[in-house]
């Protein structure tokens, strides 16, 4: 099996740390070679996506996010948002 080095900033060696351990995995190189793994499936999935099906893909993305971010917090109103616009 080919070997592979390269290195990642300190902010994402952090991550990478963190997901391992909230996961699980046996080591750097496992999280990488999924990680990869995943990358490569889900550019192949893309290709076979329509435009429409990506764009819902994303506004799910989003809203989920905004959900999750805010749920439960008051905001102010859009016109105090764009008020210095």
């Amino acid at each position: 099996m080919p070997i592979v080095n390269f290195s990642i900033p300190r902010n994402l060696e952090t991550r990478v740390n963190s997901v391992i351990k909230r996961k699980g995995f046996a080591s750097k190189a496992e999280f990488f070679r999924l990680a990869a793994m995943n990358f490569i499936d889900l550019g192949e999935q893309s290709m076979s996506l329509d435009e429409d099906q990506e764009f819902e893909i994303l506004v799910s993305a989003i809203k989920n996010k905004i959900r999750k971010q805010y749920a439960g917090k008051k905001l102010p109103s859009l016109e105090a948002q764009l008020a210095d616009i």
